[in-house]
């Protein structure tokens, strides 16, 4: 036993000596001698630096291997992506609102003037056909100012029938409540029941409006499975090749987008902001009325059954082609040609069609826009109303507003009778204006 571990002792002494020459040898190779420091060595540093660069060249094909396969994946990913029918069905939801957006004027001027004018045909076979007929003979045109800052708005309103001049009125708001004066009724302003030009529209408030709905949509389809098909759609004979997406919204589904589209424009601040100010009421009254319309949306989508909301695009360029929402109820379809936006309304219940035409056009400015509408609804080939809108605006900055005195005005709430049939009294002897004398009740 002793011997053993002798030997197991001699063993590692010779293991460790060997160890320690082959350390010492390693050292003298590494070391110069007193000799070696004398020698003249001739050293070519452009080989070194040469053999440098060939170094790393011998690493660029593999820097352009791993290059090309990181830019082949992010293309396969984003063809992926854009590929993916609810990719698709978003970006065309985004694309639309884009559209609407990029012609808005966003500049908020703390003064704004400009004109609009209205002229429109409205035909039909019901029961106000003669009233309409009356309406249709009238145009109107108007001046504006607008002071952002205050909330108060000036406008000189005219009007013709049937070419002629019919009746002149001008509309004050002082920014807490709104007066009307018309020659012809009264000599002085009459203060309404409410404060009707308490909010005057601007490019920037119309903006938060567009993109708070897009946000609500975006978020809808986040939670939804869409789907994704190529269909040929046949445009006045010319055959397009599209690509379908669809969202299907049942009863497995439909609480839950109603109550992510309303929750989502709760949440936005910026957007109950601007409803409460149109509306001339409290943010918190919003966010209610918000909570009240979630059942009424639910009670909606539960009306239908089962909603298909399809979204065309074409195939190879991804422009948009048509919308379409299809339910039991009927059918919605929006199609784009041109410049131009036609629509079809199928109802069910009534077996109704209604057909139309949108358009509008802006300057490179965004200070005058043209907007035009077309409708017409018919039932078994019979047309019940058809109607025709043409509508043109202009905006600019303005350097001053001019207030106008309204003390001597009569307050509508505190009018006396007689003061009332005085009114009537006037409007009923004007022939034309007397017509109208139902529309001028619900007005005052």
């Amino acid at each position: 036993m002793k011997d053993t571990e002798n030997n197991v002792k001699n063993k590692i002494e010779e293991f460790v000596k060997r160890v320690e020459d082959k350390t010492n040898e390693a050292l003298e190779d590494s070391l110069m001698d007193e000799d070696a420091k004398t020698e003249n060595y001739n050293i070519d540093y452009t080989d070194i630096v040469k053999n440098s660069v060939k170094a790393r060249m011998s690493k660029l094909p593999w820097l352009i291997a791993i290059f090309l396969i990181l830019v082949i994946t992010i293309i396969l990913c984003m063809m992926f992506f854009s590929n993916n029918p609810k990719t698709l069905f978003t970006q065309t939801v985004d694309g639309l609102f884009d559209y609407l957006e990029s012609n808005v004027n966003e500049n908020v001027y703390d003064i704004t003037d400009g004109n609009f004018s209205l002229a429109y045909t409205i035909k039909s076979n019901d029961e106000n056909k003669d009233l309409y007929e009356e309406l249709s003979k009238i145009n109107f045109s108007a001046d504006y100012v607008r002071n952002n800052s205050s909330g108060m708005s000036f406008i000189d309103l005219k009007t013709t029938y049937a070419g002629e001049d019919f009746v002149s009125a001008n509309l004050y708001s002082d920014g807490v409540s709104t007066y009307v004066y018309v020659p012809t009724v009264s000599e002085n302003y009459i203060k309404l029941r409410d404060n009707r030009l308490s909010y005057f529209v601007n490019g920037n408030d119309v903006k938060i409006i567009l993109d708070g709905v897009n946000q609500a949509i975006d978020t809808v389809i986040a939670d939804e499975k869409v789907y994704g098909d190529k269909e040929n759609i046949d445009e006045d004979g010319e055959v397009i090749k599209s690509y379908r997406t669809k969202l299907v919204i049942d009863r497995k589904n439909r609480n839950r987008v109603a109550e992510n589209f309303i929750n989502t424009l709760k949440a936005n601040d910026e957007f109950t902001e601007v409803l409460s100010k149109m509306k001339g009421v409290s943010v918190s009254d919003i966010k209610s009325s918000l909570d009240n319309y979630l059942s009424d949306l639910k009670d909606e989508l539960g009306r239908h059954n089962k909603l298909e909301i399809s979204l065309y695009v074409d195939n190879k360029t991804k422009a948009f082609v048509k919308a379409e929402a299809v339910s039991e109820l009927g059918n919605i379809s929006f199609n784009k040609k041109d410049d131009k936006y036609s629509y079809i309304i199928s109802k069910t219940s009534d077996r109704t069609l209604a057909t139309g035409e949108v358009s509008f056009t802006v300057n490179k400015n965004k200070t005058k826009y043209t907007y035009n509408l077309y409708y017409k609804k018919t039932k078994d080939n019979e047309v019940l109303t058809e109607s025709n809108f043409d509508l043109k605006y202009t905006s600019k900055q303005a350097s001053k507003f001019d207030r106008i005195d309204v003390s001597n005005s009569t307050d509508l709430n505190n009018m006396s009778d007689l003061e009332k049939i005085g009114i009537y009294t006037k409007i009923m002897a004007d022939p034309n204006l007397s017509k109208f004398l139902p529309i001028i009740r619900k007005v005052v």
